[in-house]
């Protein structure tokens, strides 16, 4: 312990006599740490967390699959859970939850309703679960009756401190969700979610009638497996199930299977892929970090050899001195270590304040006393691996050369020389790879950013106006195996009337609404048309296309324009004949040498629809900045949309997203949207209040985040290197002083010593960067699944990327080649 002090306490003083060396070695190592601490926080918040479960290993997800496509997993309908749940002897416990969204009235003190997201909850899952709550109870199963579920609910966490600041007193109050008065009975424990962790409270499912007959999947189902049964077996059970179902009732179950997965996988399976490319490219930076130490300690043993010699004559061994250097060079990453710690924080805060609402569970990130341990271990590591090179070379010594020629043996400094031109190599060629992804990765986001979408998105302030689906609809029968239900008209007149008192509003140069948010997707629509062959029956006929309902003026406000016929006008409403508007991929698609105006289609949705005439063709629209080609689309008036509907599909009736065109900066016109929207009804929200522009970059976010982490990741390792390229040249320079006087005094010219100095150094960047992009060949094909119209292996990324370091490593050689140029020869002459 004694010796061990004294190491501690030599190197201590030894790092302070080189101030500007150990600044330099700990920034880079924290630099190198702190990135990798970043990552791995969120790593070990998501991958490697435990869930808030009892017992979580034993917690499964069972997804309904296709036998004919295994791999497309999702939900399931109410035929496979009750069946699952009934002869499932695997399971000690199987639920289900609903995911929706509702509306939570204002409180008639000024506040306005705003829209939440609730979770149904089947009785059972609180079983699976395992989780008791923090103040009151969960509900029962005779409070989950079908058909007539308790009007009850149990808040989470987040919510009980935002909406009622955490009082306990809250149990037994009521909030009004979508008209009714819903009773408080108990509140989550922080940290608690399931599936979205946006969720203000879980109410009790209550199947409807509609619902455990119905084709429709909706339902995450969840078990917890017996004690001693093991996952292969519980999917041999369900899977004979299963198939059991598809014999028995194949009108509702054709094609469907089952996959039983571990919950913590199926929750983070989207994750997994990203964080392991970052935490690679992390990895590589700190692999820089460690090499541009290493070779900064081989350029310091020159100063050492002395002082290594004269330990060596007093007796010291070279076991010794090894443990004397490598004491120093932890010392040298625990420092970079602590510094990275806190880069890392607050790395990881910038991380996550870029990201868009709900992407991760931004609540349960952080740092742990894993990530503190993990940090720790991977500094010491680092100033072992780093350090025990360097402290080899240096503690190489011949004490009679050493004490009689100041430590200068060729032999040495050449070892030492090539090591470093080794590592300085190495670092090229990582910092190359980096630099090539994010390259890559930045292209796709420039790519994406600039897809047009086919209509004017500036100046668009957008919000959903939602009915509840038990006033706004009521079941009537079944068609093709779902509910058929009856669509109450006044959601259409309400739409109507929120439109006008919206366009009333000043600053609002035009309003218009569409039956889900413009430009982020679609529901698909079968069709026919008169004398042709009848598709099949299903969204996956011959005859589909999109599917939008549209008030008059979408056209205009959105500036998409109608190339032939005419828009929507007041005349098409229920009352008028019913018409249609198409896109011209539609037309091209179905009527390639005929004018389609004047021909009709018939939907294939529900019963007894009837045929509508095309009265125009409008330009083409995106559904998504992803999207590469426009799809066939057709546009209905919203008044016009038949009387009854699929259940399955209800959301599509349930919701308005209005769109106002402003005069000038949209964010200004909200406070007014707020109160309109109150004055029409105010227990109904103007939800998701904000620009266009503003939630289609959000549809970005995760590439951008992503692309800037490489991006900095990349631009860190390439300054690493330049310092590690600048390192060899000014140690070159410095060991060839008195070579350069006596050529200088010789005769030499400029362009002669910038040759002598540059010219090994150059052929180390040509050789790092072609190691570079031979490793960048490889190893970018992993982020294939990131870019959009860009190969992995794109020519023009490559080519620039690598034109762009070769520039960097150059300007890194500038001062030391000056300064080898500058050298004079009387003073090299004296050199020593």
């Amino acid at each position: 312990m004694t010796t061990l002090l004294q190491d501690i306490t030599y190197g201590f003083r030894m790092l302070l006599k080189r101030p500007g060396f150990t600044v330099a070695a700990v920034l880079s190592l924290a630099l190198g740490i702190g990135a990798n601490t970043t990552i791995f926080s969120i790593i070990n918040s998501t991958l490697l967390s435990t869930l808030p479960f009892k017992d979580p290993d034993r917690l499964t997800i069972l997804w309904n699959t296709s036998v004919t496509n295994p791999q497309q997993r999702g939900s399931a309908n109410a035929v496979q859970y009750l069946a699952w749940k009934r002869n499932g002897k695997s399971f000690a416990s199987v639920g289900a939850l609903y995911q929706m969204t509702g509306n939570l009235g204002g409180e008639g003190n000024g506040a306005y309703a705003e829209s939440i997201d609730v979770s149904q909850f089947t009785a059972s899952l609180w079983d699976v679960l395992g989780v008791k709550p923090l103040l009151g109870r969960v509900f029962t199963v005779e409070e989950d009756q079908d058909g007539n579920p308790a009007k009850v609910a149990v808040l989470s966490y987040p919510f009980w401190q935002r909406r009622f600041e955490g009082s306990r007193e809250v149990l037994g109050k009521t909030m009004e969700v979508d008209g009714e008065k819903v009773t408080v009975i108990g509140v989550m424990p922080e940290g608690f979610f399931l599936a979205n962790n946006q969720t203000a409270f879980y109410r009790p499912m209550g199947f409807l009638e509609q619902q455990l007959t119905s084709a429709a999947s909706f339902l995450l189902v969840a078990g917890r497996l017996q004690d001693g049964v093991g996952i292969e077996q519980a999917r041999s059970e369900l899977s004979a199930i299963s198939a059991g179902l598809r014999e028995s009732d194949p009108d509702r179950n054709r094609d469907r299977g089952v996959f039983v997965e571990e919950i913590q996988t199926a929750f983070t399976q989207g994750l997994k892929e990203p964080l392991m490319v970052l935490q690679g490219a992390v990895g590589f930076v700190l692999l820089i970090a460690c090499s541009n130490v290493a070779g900064l300690l081989l350029a310091r043993a020159a100063t050492r050899r002395n002082e290594v010699s004269v330990r060596s004559a007093l007796g010291a061994g070279r076991r010794r001195v090894i443990r004397q250097l490598l004491t120093e060079s932890v010392m040298l990453a625990l420092t970079g270590g602590l510094l990275g710690f806190f880069l890392g924080w607050a790395g990881l805060r910038l991380v996550m304040a870029s990201l868009p609402e709900g992407s991760l569970p931004i609540e349960t990130i952080g740092m742990d006393l894993r990530v503190l341990m993990v940090t720790a271990g991977v500094s010491i590591l680092t100033g072992l691996i780093f350090g025990v090179l360097p402290a080899i070379q240096t503690s190489k010594v011949d004490l009679s050369t050493t004490l009689k020629e100041s430590g200068r043996t060729g032999a040495d400094i050449s070892a030492r020389q090539i090591l470093r031109q080794v590592l300085v190599t190495g670092q090229i060629a990582l910092a190359l790879v980096l630099l090539i992804g994010a390259g890559l990765m930045m292209n796709t986001f420039l790519k994406v950013r600039a897809n047009q979408l086919g209509a004017d998105t500036s100046n668009l302030l957008s919000f959903e106006f939602r009915f509840a689906q038990a006033e706004m609809m009521k079941p009537v029968g079944r068609y093709r195996n779902v509910g058929l239900w009856e669509i109450n008209p006044i959601t259409s007149l309400t739409f109507d009337r929120l439109r006008e008192r919206l366009q009333a509003i000043p600053g609002v140069v035009s309003t218009a609404g569409i039956n889900r948010p413009p430009l982020t997707g679609t529901m698909g629509m079968a069709f026919s048309i008169p004398g042709r062959a009848a598709p099949e029956p299903g969204p996956n006929s011959g005859l589909n296309a999109s599917y939008f309902a549209v008030t008059p003026d979408y056209f205009s406000t959105m500036k998409i324009p109608v190339l032939q016929g005419r828009d929507f006008t007041a005349s098409d409403s229920a009352a008028g004949a019913p018409v249609v508007i198409i896109t011209k991929a539609m037309a091209e698609r179905w009527w390639p040498d005929q004018n389609p105006i004047g021909q009709f289609i018939t939907l294939d949705f529900v019963p007894n629809e009837t045929p509508r005439e095309i009265v125009g063709v409008a330009a083409d629209t995106l559904q998504g900045r992803f999207q590469q080609q426009a799809a066939p689309t057709l546009y209905v008036p919203h008044l016009q949309q038949t009387r009854n509907w699929l259940g399955p599909a209800w959301n599509m009736r349930a919701a308005m997203s209005f769109v106002m065109r402003s005069s000038g900066d949209p964010n200004a016109l909200m406070n007014a949207v707020r109160t309109a929207v109150a004055e029409i009804d105010p227990n109904k929200p103007a939800a998701g209040l904000r620009t266009v522009e503003s939630y289609l970059d959000d549809g970005l976010a995760e590439v951008r985040v992503f692309m800037m982490l490489l991006a900095v990741f990349g631009v860190s390792a390439a300054v690493l290197a330049a310092i590690g390229i600048y390192g060899v040249m000014a140690f070159t320079v410095a060991q060839r002083t008195r070579e350069i006087g006596i050529r200088v005094a010789l005769g030499a010219g400029s362009g002669n010593v910038v040759n002598l100095v540059a010219r090994q150094v150059v052929f180390l960047i040509v050789v790092g960067i072609l190691l570079g992009v031979g490793g960048a060949y490889g190893l970018t094909r992993f982020l294939t699944s990131f870019l959009w119209q860009v190969s992995p292996t794109d020519p023009l990324t490559f080519f620039a990327v690598s034109l762009g370091l070769l520039l960097v490593a150059l300007i890194a050689c500038v001062i030391p080649t000056r300064r080898a140029v500058a050298v004079e020869p009387t003073i090299a002459l004296r050199y020593e």
